[in-house]
C-alpha cells in the first residue's frame, strides 16, 4: 500500500495553544535578486541584515516557509506558494518580496522519510522516538518542498544538523510501515530565535 506521498514540512499543531487550527506566522522580507526559489514546506533562517534565507541542512532553523506574501513579477506585484527565483525589486520598497514562515519553536510538524530500509515496521518507528534526525532537500515538486528526514542518520546528537526530533508516529492503523512515505510527527529541538553575526547565513 503506496503512503501519501506529499513531502515538505507540514504544520500539524500550536503546543502553546493547542486548540488552534491555524498556524502562526510571521512574514519577513527576502532580499532583492535572491537567487533560490523558496517552495512552500521549506526550512527557513534568518541573518543578520535583517532577511531570510533557505536554511542549509546544517543550519538551525528559525521557521518554515508557508508561501510568498508578495513578489514583484516585473509587472505586477503577486502572491503565491512558492517565491520565484532571482525575484528583483531594487529599492523600491512596495515592491520588496516577502514571505509568509511558520516559526517553528513550539509547534509539531509532519514530514516523510527519505527510505524504507532502515525501518520497515511501527516497531522500529516507535523505537526512534524521543531521538533526533537531520533531513535532505529531497527534489521540490512545483511549488511544494521536496524535503524529507534522513531517517538512516536517526541518533541522540543534538547538533545543528540534527535539526528534528522525532515526537510520534501518526496514523498507524493507516501507514504502510514497509513503503516509502512514512511520517513522522516532528518539532525543532533547535529552532533559532535570532540571526547569527553573518549575512550568509548562522
Amino acid at each position: 500500500m503506496a503512503n501519501f506521498s506529499k513531502n515538505g514540512f507540514r504544520w500539524v499543531a500550536n503546543r502553546s495553544a493547542p486548540t488552534a487550527v491555524e498556524p502562526p506566522v510571521i512574514i519577513l522580507p527576502v532580499a532583492s535578486a535572491y537567487g533560490t526559489a523558496i517552495p512552500r514546506g521549506y526550512p527557513i533562517t534568518l541573518i543578520s541584515d535583517g532577511t531570510v534565507t533557505v536554511a542549509a541542512v546544517t543550519d538551525v532553523v528559525y521557521g518554515i516557509s508557508d508561501g510568498a506574501a508578495q513578489y514583484y513579477d516585473g509587472s505586477f506585484i503577486r502572491k503565491g506558494a512558492a517565491l520565484p527565483a532571482t525575484t528583483t525589486y531594487g529599492s523600491v520598497i512596495q515592491r520588496q518580496s516577502l514571505l509568509r514562515i511558520i516559526p517553528v519553536r513550539n509547534q509539531l510538524f509532519r514530514a516523510n522519510v527519505d527510505e524504507n530500509t532502515t525501518a520497515t515496521l511501527l516497531s522500529d518507528y516507535i523505537a526512534f522516538v524521543g531521538e533526533n534526525v537531520p533531513w535532505v532537500a529531497g527534489t521540490t515538486v512545483g511549488d511544494e518542498a521536496g524535503c524529507q528526514l534522513d531517517i538512516s542518520l536517526h541518533a541522540t546528537t543534538a547538533t545543528s544538523a540534527f535539526v528534528w526530533r522525532i515526537e510520534n508516529i501518526p496514523d498507524r492503523e493507516t501507514q504502510d510501515f514497509t513503503a516509502t512515505g512514512v511520517s513522522l510527527l516532528i518539532s525543532c529541538n533547535l529552532p533559532q530565535d535570532t540571526a547569527g553575526g553573518s549575512t550568509t547565513g548562522t
